[in-house]
């Protein structure tokens, strides 16, 4: 009798471990599909800024370019103003997922577009001339990025 007792509880426990182990799935794993649409891995870069190892670096470096492209367009026109113009216009420029940089949007005071009537025009003119560029990337992939420039204009009255 304690053979056929011990026969039943040890064939009812191979049993229970046999059904825990059909039933045990394995795990699924965490996939990352939170996506920030506000910032980019990597930010569009001049080529002379790309083997600048730091990301903000090479943020700065981008900056500093962006401004110089669009400072020696604006230097080529001559700026006859009746009134001395102290401003800040800014510029929302994109970079489409190819490296081609657009103008997206200009703000400028309404004083400031009745004293210089054609600087969104050269603005722009200076923006197209801008290189290809290197794409923003997100997750391995190119996008658009936009972003605001601001320009700051001082001109002195040069007609009397």
């Amino acid at each position: 009798m304690k053979k056929a007792l011990l026969i039943c509880f040890l064939a009812l426990f191979v049993s229970c471990e046999f059904i825990q182990k059909q039933t045990t799935r394995e795990p699924i794993p965490i996939v990352d599909t939170i996506v920030d649409f506000n910032t980019v891995d990597a930010f569009p870069l001049f080529p002379e800024c790309s083997e600048i190892p730091s990301r903000k670096k090479q943020q700065i470096c981008f900056q500093v370019n962006m401004s110089e492209y669009i400072n020696a367009g604006l230097k080529k026109y001559s700026w006859n103003a009746w009134e001395q113009v102290n401003d800040t216009v800014l510029l929302k420029l994109m970079v489409d997922k190819e490296g081609k940089t657009s103008m997206i949007d200009v703000r400028i005071s309404e004083a400031t577009q009745q004293i210089l009537p054609k600087f969104d025009s050269v603005l722009k003119e200076s923006v197209n001339a801008i290189p290809r560029l290197k794409p923003a990337i997100k997750r391995d992939i190119p996008v658009a990025t936009s972003f605001v420039l601001p320009i700051v204009l001082q001109i002195k009255d040069t007609i009397r």
